[in-house]
């Protein structure tokens, strides 16, 4: 997995995605957003004592596939949301995500995330152990090119506390052609 080695031409329709799913919630206060979703967020600009969960994009690199995670920082795990199992086994993709679980929990150590704030007793685990990783069952993908979409999708709807139920092959095209037109008009998006 080499993460920083994507060009902007590989994740720009992810960078794009989240950018207007933050734009989303910035505008809209009549609806009910997690506030666990955030982009390009200055070096200061969020407490991560307010943080509870962390959705990120994943490329994994090897197999071309984006997969979308959910850093839990409250059950010190990591959940995956992969739109093609059959592409990459559940074996591989531990194995392909272990640096983060490693990552992770040094990172927060270093920032002394545990020591103070409302996770000081929440995290049973020794902050030097690799966090779990745990495979979700979300809808599949039928074809090879929606991956991306469907991870948009997973934390779009997931950030919003919204079931994945219309997050389907199906709808992919009409959500693809509503991301289209919500760039070309410069509006945010609604799940």
């Amino acid at each position: 997995m080499s993460i920083m080695r994507l060009t902007r031409k590989t994740c720009a329709h992810i960078d794009l995605g989240l950018y207007l799913i933050q734009k989303r919630q910035q505008e809209l206060e009549e609806v009910e957003i997690s506030d666990r979703t955030t982009t390009d967020v200055p070096a200061c600009g969020m407490d991560w004592q307010n943080a509870y969960k962390v959705y990120a994009p994943c490329m994994l690199t090897k197999y071309k596939h984006w997969v979308a995670v959910m850093i839990d920082l409250v059950k010190c795990e990591i959940k995956v949301y992969n739109s093609m199992v059959l592409l990459i086994p559940d074996e591989i993709l531990k194995e392909e995500l272990a640096p983060l679980s490693i990552t992770i929990s040094n990172l927060l150590n270093t920032i002394d995330f545990y020591e103070e704030g409302v996770y000081t007793n929440d995290c049973s685990r020794d902050w030097w152990c690799p966090w779990p990783i745990e495979r979700v069952d979300v809808p599949q993908q039928s074809n090879q090119g929606d991956c991306g979409m469907f991870v948009l999708k997973y934390i779009e709807l997931l950030s919003a506390e919204i079931p994945l139920a219309t997050c389907t092959s199906q709808n992919m095209p009409f959500f693809r052609l509503k991301l289209v037109a919500e760039i070309a008009l410069g509006d945010s998006y609604m799940p």
